[in-house]
């Protein structure tokens, strides 16, 4: 057991958790605009992929099983947070809409992962399906929707926010989605939101001694790709006792920051806005746990999970 977590959360943490330290605490890092914008979503990614690994070996493209899409998506969010942020810091006042073009095609490429999946397996495009169990071809749509739409609306509030709180947040979230995994049977998923996580964790502590710096849009795209999978993937392939809209109600409590940007609240002392902002989201995040962890778990473990070995593209 001591390897188990050593190996899927330990490591995994340190490693994403010392990248985001390096470039947030050295000082001729921490002034290279792009690696500062691109280093929490490098992490974030980073750590993912390395608690996966740890789980189920390096995922493979086209994925031999549903699951691998974990780690593929963790790959993408990677590779997406190396890229936006050559689009400018959050907030960046901009001539022509660059931002929505990207954020329109990162969702897209997301929605249509199946599709080159196919392609990459040789498989003819007809026969490709959705990630996850039970999805259709509008869920996957919808999931590339709700991350364009997710790296369009945070961009403002983390403008407006920089610093431990926008880490801090997330922290808050993937630790949600743990015991929900949990409660649930599947402990790869508990893992990786605790590994994600974790690495918020340092994040926030790296921003509160770094300057105060932005997760910057590598740190949006990477925690809205991850976000947006996790519970999909949680909700769909395990079959667990709690109400469903126990998985949306984690990941959206971000959402709630919103709300936080009128007007009335930018009146307020930091510490008092912030506190608020931290006791909206741990409410909503605390209420879905509490109902899903009393109200009994699925699946004993992976393996008995339905659907996961029906995946191939042999």
């Amino acid at each position: 057991m001591f390897m188990t977590v050593l190996l899927s959360l330990i490591l995994p943490v340190l490693a994403g958790g010392g990248l985001i330290a390096l470039c947030w605490l050295l000082p001729p890092l921490r002034k290279w605009n792009w690696l500062s914008g691109a280093a929490f979503g490098l992490a974030l990614s980073l750590g993912v992929l390395g608690s996966f690994a740890a789980e189920k070996g390096i995922p493979s493209f086209p994925p031999a099983m549903k699951e691998q899409w974990l780690g593929i998506m963790a790959v993408i969010a990677g590779i997406f947070a190396f890229i936006l942020p050559i689009t400018g810091q959050p907030g960046h006042q901009r001539s022509w809409p660059l931002l929505e073009l990207v954020a329109v095609a990162v969702g897209g490429i997301v929605a249509k992962l199946p599709l080159l999946a196919s392609l990459a397996g040789g498989e003819p495009l007809e026969e490709a399906v959705p990630m996850f169990s039970d999805m259709t071809w509008a869920d996957q749509i919808g999931l590339g929707l709700g991350i364009a739409l997710a790296i369009l609306l945070f961009d403002r509030v983390v403008a407006n926010r920089p610093g431990f709180l926008i880490p801090l947040i997330l922290c808050i979230v993937f630790a949600g989605l743990a015991p929900l995994a949990d409660a649930a049977g599947w402990i790869t998923l508990t893992f990786l939101a605790l590994t994600a996580s974790g690495v918020c964790f340092v994040g926030a502590l790296a921003a509160a001694f770094g300057g105060s710096p932005s997760i910057g849009r590598g740190g949006i795209v990477a925690a809205a790709i991850l976000l947006a999978v996790m519970p999909v993937a949680g909700f769909r392939q395990l079959y667990g006792e709690f109400p469903w809209w126990c998985w949306g109600l984690v990941v959206s409590s971000p959402w709630i920051l919103l709300v936080f940007e009128i007007p009335v609240f930018s009146k307020m002392p930091g510490w008092a806005s912030n506190t608020l902002r931290i006791l909206a989201v741990i409410g909503l995040v605390g209420t879905a746990v509490l109902i899903a962890t009393s109200q009994g778990g699925g699946a004993e473990d992976d393996g008995g999970m339905p659907g996961f070995g029906d995946y191939s593209y042999e």
